[in-house]
Parts: structure tokens; C-alpha cells; sequence
């Protein structure tokens, strides 16, 4: 993408896969102008690309689905793991954004199905992470369980877009750039206070609804409902920490060491459960033990397959 200094009109050249979708400030190589630019989103015409979303939680679904539509994508949504499958089966999407503790599957379940059930080799799996204590957990993930890339939940207005283009754009072998997704047309720049400030504000709006529904997660007036939340929380600190841990807590699952290997992050992430869950929810049982100990014994059996099928990751 080539885009023009509003200055003097010095031609700056743009990486569209690995910008499209965002906002950028630039300052000109010739006269250091500042100025600032949107980036159109890569699309891949007729080709059926479609996103699939998998996440519980049905608000962030819908603001997830605000943010594609603004980029000029379409997708479905689903909000547990057996949904996701069968809806990949019926209609395969390019990119499917998977929660990590999606209900009914774990992560590497979800991965490891979708990357055997024949039609559904070629489909991207970007994972998204809860993250709901942002520093809790910033590292790199050692690995993926076998996906394709991953986006921390607070990252989604400013990266979602940029990393489903580039992956979609990968799956079908397009070649880049060449259809702006609507709105901005290639080369234009943003220099209208007006146009920033609608922009900035519903970027506001969207972070603000993402936050809600990170609270909304743990929040509730019955008892049942927040004993539920609480169960989702446990699950999402697991997975979290799993998917941020894989060779480590692959590691502790066959040597029988997986509290010792990991007793930092757990003591962490009983932290966090404490900090969120009222005393009087984490007295009727021990969510957290409960979560690890169904996601060991899940994580067991699939290692014990993989290593009489011969699968060893990285060979």
C-alpha cells in the first residue's frame, strides 16, 4: 500500500498484511511530517472467508462481531467447544478465534479435533486468551498446542483484525493487497480531527464493553449463578496458565510433578481466585483443585495417545 505525505506528497510504502485493519502515525522520511493513516483491512475476494468465534460469553461475542464488521468481515459465533466443531464442519472458516477455556473443550481438544477431522485441515486457529490479570501471565507461550497464533483478550481493538487478515491471507494464498474492505481507500490519509476523534471514541467503547464482560465473568446476585462464575473463573485461570506453560505442564502431567514444576503460577492464579470470588463461594468447594485435577486427567489421556500414535511435538 502506498500512501502520500500530506506535506509534500512523498510517496511512504505500508505493509498491508501486517498493518491492515489499523490506525498508524507516520512521520514522513523527506519533510518529518507527522500524520496519521488507517489502513484498510486485506480481504480475499470471493474466496467465502469467514471468521468463526468461540467464546462463552455471548456480549463479547457481539462486540468481537462489531470489531469484524467494521473491518468488512463477517462471521458466526458459538459459545462452547462441541458448537465450535460441528459449525467448522458444516462450513469450515478460514480463521476460527477460540477462546481457551471455551465450555465442553480445553484447548489442545478443540486444536487437536480440528486438526484431524478431514476438510478442516486448512482452517487457522487463533487462541484467545482471558488474560483477565493482565500482568499475571504477560509472556510468550513456549507453544500453542498446535494452533496458529494467539491474542490476549485486552489486544482485541487494536490487533484482532491485523492477525485474522494475516492469517487468512496465508490460508488461501492470496496475493496481498488488493481489496481495500470498504470506508478508506488505499493512499488516504486521515488528517480530520473529527474522523480521529469518532474513531478513538468508539475504540473507547469497545475496550469499555470488553472490561464489562471480564467483570461480568465473575459477577452475579444468585447463589447458583455465582458458583457457576466461579467454576468458569477456576477454568480460565487453568487454561491460562496452560496455554502460557505447555512444555512445563506437559512436563509435570507425565513425571506426576505438574504442582511442583508450576506451584508459582498456581499460587498465583489462587491469588487472583481469592481477589475475584467471595469468601462464602470458595468455602462450598475447591474450584481451582477441581479444575486443575479435570484438566490433568484430560491432558493425560491425550498425551498417552499421542505417544502410542507416535505424535511428538516438534519432530
Amino acid at each position: 500500500m502506498i500512501v502520500s505525505c500530506p506535506a509534500c506528497a512523498a510517496r511512504l510504502r505500508l505493509d498491508r498484511r501486517r498493518l491492515g485493519g489499523k490506525r498508524v502515525t507516520l512521520r514522513c522520511g523527506r519533510c518529518r511530517e507527522v500524520f496519521k493513516v488507517e489502513v484498510p483491512s486485506v480481504t480475499v475476494e470471493n474466496t467465502g472467508f469467514s471468521v468463526l468465534v468461540a467464546h462463552s460469553d455471548q456480549a463479547l461475542c457481539a462486540t468481537i462481531e462489531e470489531i469484524l464488521n467494521r473491518a468488512g468481515l463477517s462471521c458466526r459465533t458459538c459459545h462452547d467447544g462441541q458448537d465450535a466443531l460441528d459449525l467448522m464442519a458444516a462450513s469450515p472458516p478460514q480463521v476460527a478465534v477460540v477462546d481457551v477455556a471455551l465450555p465442553g473443550l480445553f484447548t489442545f481438544e478443540v486444536v487437536e479435533k480440528v486438526r484431524k477431522r478431514p476438510g478442516l485441515e486448512e482452517v487457522k486457529i487463533l487462541l484467545l486468551s482471558s488474560v483477565y490479570n493482565r500482568m499475571a501471565y504477560k509472556r510468550t507461550p513456549t507453544s500453542l498446542y498446535g494452533a496458529d497464533d494467539y491474542i490476549e483478550k485486552h489486544h482485541i481493538p487494536d490487533d484482532l483484525v491485523t492477525k485474522i487478515n494475516r492469517l487468512a491471507v496465508n490460508a488461501v494464498s492470496a496475493p496481498p493487497g488488493e481489496q481495500a474492505s470498504g470506508g478508506i481507500t488505499v493512499g488516504q490519509t486521515l488528517q480530520a480531527e473529527e474522523k480521529d476523534r469518532d474513531s478513538q471514541v468508539l475504540d473507547d467503547e469497545v475496550k469499555e464493553r470488553i472490561r464489562s464482560a471480564e467483570e461480568n465473568e465473575v459477577s452475579g446476585e444468585a447463589t447458583e449463578e455465582r458458583i457457576l462464575k466461579a467454576r468458569r473463573l477456576a477454568r480460565i485461570i487453568v487454561s491460562d496458565i496452560a496455554l502460557y506453560n505447555q512444555d512445563r505442564v506437559e512436563e509435570g502431567i507425565r513425571q506426576g510433578t505438574f504442582h511442583h514444576l508450576l506451584s508459582s503460577e498456581i499460587d498465583e492464579g489462587k491469588r487472583l481466585f481469592k481477589e475475584r470470588i467471595a469468601p462464602e463461594i470458595r468455602s462450598l468447594e475447591d474450584f481451582l483443585e477441581q479444575a486443575f485435577a479435570t484438566f490433568i486427567e484430560r491432558r493425560k489421556i491425550e498425551l498417552c495417545l499421542q505417544e502410542s500414535r507416535g505424535d511428538f511435538r516438534g519432530e
